[in-house]
């Protein structure tokens, strides 16, 4: 099954952020698929096609960890693979712990035989993958004009994450939620 580890985000977040960029969508500067509301989140750690047996162990690892508890803002608006070429639309979360939880996580798992995840980590929400853009400069006014609130709150439990890969996009099953500790 395809899995990942994920931050999932309060529903006011999800629903400010949302609200804001479906400003972007509608103008219709761009096109491409934008993340439904109830899919926003942050994901920790990709974790790929997983056996069954090594969703048990994940489980067994991520129930071990010991995190606490801590806030989070929202953060500005980026491009990746740059502000050039445009492919994925996002804005990121900023708490100097976030990295460091994914850093635990990423070495828990590596003891238990999962590959280690060398890729360099970007604290984001993944809001649209762009397609093409029509106008840039249309398109840059429009993300300028958007609102997004620089928004504090608390991150309280990490999630591990079933992803089906649909025609009208993917669908996100919760296996297990862990809470950080108090």
């Amino acid at each position: 099954m395809r899995a990942f580890i994920s931050i999932e985000l309060p529903e006011k977040i999800k629903k400010e952020i949302f609200k804001e960029f479906e400003k972007l969508k509608n103008s219709k500067t761009c096109f491409g698929n934008f993340v439904k509301k109830q899919n926003l989140h942050l994901t920790l750690r990709f974790l790929g096609d997983v056996s069954e047996e090594k969703i048990k162990e994940i489980i067994k690892t991520l129930s071990e960890i010991n995190f606490p508890e801590f806030k989070a803002d929202l953060g500005k608006i980026g491009f990746f693979p740059s502000e050039k070429y445009i492919k994925i639309v996002w804005i990121n979360l900023i708490s100097e712990k976030i990295p460091k939880l994914r850093e635990i996580i990423n070495k828990k798992l590596y003891e238990k035989a999962i590959n280690y995840d060398k890729k360099e980590f970007n604290s984001h929400i993944t809001v649209a993958r762009i397609k093409g853009i029509k106008n840039k400069d249309a398109f840059f006014k429009k993300i300028n004009e958007l609102n997004i609130k620089r928004m504090n709150f608390s991150i309280d439990k990490i999630f591990l994450i079933k992803s089906e890969l649909f025609r009208d996009g993917p669908r996100y099953k919760i296996l297990k939620e862990f809470e950080l500790v108090n």
